[in-house]
């Protein structure tokens, strides 16, 4: 009876213990389940990050590629009353007020990302493997920081060279000299003011890449 008993106390412990680690097993797959799912939708974030980050990137090259068009080296001239360069793209008012325009979704498209950089890192955890991706993702902000440099160097070029166009133009407007496309006073004022506002747009264009290099940096720090 006493062995019987024994082997009866036994298989209900056995049994007990059966299923309280199938209770535990059940708790911890929901858990593991939903530590996958966040890490999906981290993932899912950072390249929505670097999505954003090439599309300005894209959107960089453009003005760069803009700016080159009208940039002047030591073999450009004043035409006409217009800012004529060596490849013979003069600067126009339009053009220069539609590049402010690009620049400065630029610039708040920056500042959205380094936003999204810093909700990051306050909700990331380190070790999380996601290093690989804020790693990228500072890649991409340094890219894009070189890409603002070297559009703050073009545009300073431009309001040199405007400046100079600027001056000669009013003094031929004032003696009453007017060649082929030359500017009145009037419009020689609009596009100086012009130049002005792209060199404020593209300061504004730097404080925000710099703020953007910061945030990546720091995530990327967070996420090792």
């Amino acid at each position: 009876m006493k062995i019987k008993f024994a082997l009866s106390a036994g298989l209900i412990l056995l049994s007990g213990l059966g299923l309280a680690f199938a209770g535990a097993a059940a708790k911890t797959a929901p858990v593991q389940a939903t530590a996958a799912q966040q890490q999906d939708a981290k993932i899912k974030e950072f390249k929505d990050i670097l999505f954003k980050l090439v599309r300005q990137d894209e959107y960089l090259d453009e003005a760069i590629e803009t700016l080159d068009s009208h940039r002047c080296d030591g073999n450009s001239s004043l035409r006409g009353g217009s800012l004529t360069l060596a490849c013979g793209a003069p600067v126009e008012l339009q053009d220069i007020s539609a590049l402010g325009v690009s620049l400065k979704a630029i610039a708040n498209n920056l500042n959205h990302v380094s936003a999204l950089n810093k909700a990051e890192f306050a909700a990331i955890q380190p070790d999380s493997n996601l290093s690989t991706y804020t790693n990228t993702i500072l890649s991409y902000s340094r890219k894009v920081n070189r890409k603002v440099g070297q559009v703050h160097v073009l545009v300073a070029q431009l309001a040199a060279k405007n400046k100079k166009a600027s001056m000669r133009d009013a003094v031929s407007s004032k003696k009453g000299v007017k060649k082929g496309r030359g500017k009145n006073l009037t419009q020689l004022l609009a596009e100086q003011k012009a130049v002005e506002k792209l060199s404020a747009d593209v300061k504004n264009l730097r404080t925000a890449s710099r703020n953007l290099s910061a945030t990546s940096k720091w995530l990327y720090i967070a996420s090792k």
